[in-house]
């Protein structure tokens, strides 16, 4: 890997952890001005630790796999989202895109989730994301019908006993350090848990954005496309390993993220009679986003694809969820 790349592999998770403590430590959390510069930096350094998961998972940053896997146990270890769940739920969200079997996109992608149902989780997912998103994944571990064998679960149980360990060790510390006076607590102090909250309502959006309210099986028809036309939109997608560019990160998983706009580029001249969901910038994007989700939150099946299936290993028959 070119040392900018790593640089910038390393950059947002050693800022958002090392940031974090600058700002907990040396400011209070009264300091108007220090809350103006330190939220939003930290909010976008925690969401581009998705993006960092994300092409861990998918083997992309040609890390030694052993240090590449450690790093994505403990940054799922943090988040609540253990590295086995995140890397067997995303590929099948990859390998079944939109369908019935897509457990990344439940409820949204589930014929039997009611369209009342998804209207109210939709708001849970975004608001509450630091809560919702780590059950949506864990339902394949837990979950009576999911399609990985026993010896992953496994595995899967005993990262969640890693997370559960930390977590519990570090608000026992707290608790500890408040009782002992080395760090009185007070409500205020709840400004410095703002920038991961924000991160996971960004990411949780993100997500509505890169598929809620379309309704193909196919990559390129299936996902959201943003190819930025202004320096903003270009900096924040380069930062985020260029995830925004989806559709032919879909279509091409192993493709190194810089070459995701040059293929997009490709695609559309070769087939300029098709029609596909490219957007210049993430306002554009999420306004179209925003109209899609309010009229009906889901994909594939649940927003109006007839697409047939039935090639799928589906116990039950497909049909569109009731209203």
């Amino acid at each position: 890997m070119r040392p900018a790349a790593f640089f910038r592999l390393l950059a947002f998770p050693f800022l958002a952890c090392v940031g974090q403590w600058c700002w907990v430590v040396n400011f209070a959390p009264t300091n108007v001005l220090a809350c103006a510069i330190w939220v939003p930096l930290l909010t976008y350094s925690w969401f581009c630790i998705g993006g960092f998961s994300h092409e861990t998972a998918h083997g992309n940053f040609r890390l030694n796999k052993t240090l590449g896997e450690a790093i994505a146990r403990c940054i799922g270890t943090l988040l609540g989202i253990p590295y086995t769940v995140y890397r067997e739920v995303h590929m099948r969200h990859h390998a079944y895109l939109n369908t019935p079997l897509d457990w990344e996109m439940w409820p949204y992608s589930d014929p039997a989730a009611s369209l009342r149902f998804r209207r109210v989780f939709l708001w849970f997912d975004v608001l509450l994301a630091i809560v919702v998103t780590p059950i949506i994944w864990g339902r394949i571990c837990y979950s009576p019908h999911s399609p990985v064998g026993p010896e992953i679960r496994r595995t899967m149980r005993r990262e969640y006993w890693a997370v559960a360990v930390f977590w519990l060790g570090a608000i026992s510390t707290g608790i500890w350090a408040h009782r002992t006076d080395r760090f009185l607590f007070s409500p205020e102090h709840l400004i410095f848990a703002l920038p991961p909250y924000l991160a996971t309502v960004c990411n949780g959006f993100r997500k509505m954005m890169d598929h809620v309210g379309t309704s193909s099986f196919d990559p390129l028809h299936g996902t959201r496309t943003i190819v930025g036309a202004n320096p903003l939109t270009k900096l924040l997608s380069y930062f985020n390993f260029d995830l925004a560019v989806h559709g032919p990160h879909h279509r091409y998983p192993k493709l190194d993220h810089s070459m995701l706009k040059q293929r997009m580029a490709e695609i559309t001249e070769k087939n300029q009679e098709q029609d596909y969901p490219v957007f210049s910038s993430f306002f554009s994007a999420a306004m179209h986003t925003i109209r899609n989700v309010a009229k009906n939150p889901g994909v594939g099946v649940n927003s109006g694809c007839i697409d047939d299936i039935s090639h799928l290993p589906i116990n039950e028959p497909v049909t569109a969820a009731k209203t």
